[in-house]
């Protein structure tokens, strides 16, 4: 036998698992401890969440009155013309030529009718505007009736467009009672 030969040994294995079972009881308290710490988190976010729900829920409310208000104004809106006929005329000329004018006859608050003016045409674009405005006042004459020249926005109107339109206004005054106009 060589010199730096040790003998075999036959014998048990001794693994001490003392260092392991506390290693093991360390992270189980870290994973407990921090399991309570996300726990709390948790609770503190729903808690948050919980908080945000209650006022979506109340802006929701809100939101759904202004919506249920809206829906009645837009009722009470829609059959005002129940009780009065409006008209509303507008004339609006180009920058670049006056003489090519824009007519525009609102009735009852729907979607205006245009009509070009030129200076070929004036009087009988005034006599449409002013058999628009009949029809409307023929259909029901019991109805009181608000005529009104309004301007649109930006845009300019001619002096003398404004006088024919108050020149309308003034003989359908003459002829149908219950006529408000408004300049």
């Amino acid at each position: 036998m060589g010199k730096n030969k040790k003998p075999k040994s036959i014998g048990r294995l001794i693994i001490d698992l003392t260092p392991l079972l506390d290693v093991i009881f360390i992270v189980l308290i870290v994973v407990l401890a921090g399991q309570d710490t996300f726990n709390m988190e948790a609770d503190q976010k729903f808690a948050e969440a919980e908080v945000y729900v209650s006022e979506a829920d109340k802006k929701l409310d809100e939101m759904e009155a202004l919506v249920d208000t809206y829906a009645e104004q837009m009722a009470a809106y829609d059959s005002l013309s129940d009780y009065f006929n409006a008209v509303t005329v507008y004339a609006s000329y180009s920058l670049e030529n006056r003489r090519l004018r824009t007519v525009y006859v609102m009735i009852n608050n729907e979607e205006p009718v245009t009509l070009n003016l030129t200076p070929s045409n004036t009087a009988e674009t005034w006599a449409e505007c002013k058999r628009m405005i009949e029809e409307v006042i023929k259909k029901d004459e019991t109805l009181p009736m608000i005529l009104s020249i309004n301007s649109n926005g930006d845009e300019k109107m001619l002096y003398r467009d404004d006088e024919s339109i108050y020149a309308i206004f003034k003989d359908l005054q003459n002829v149908y009672p219950g006529i408000i106009s408004i300049r």
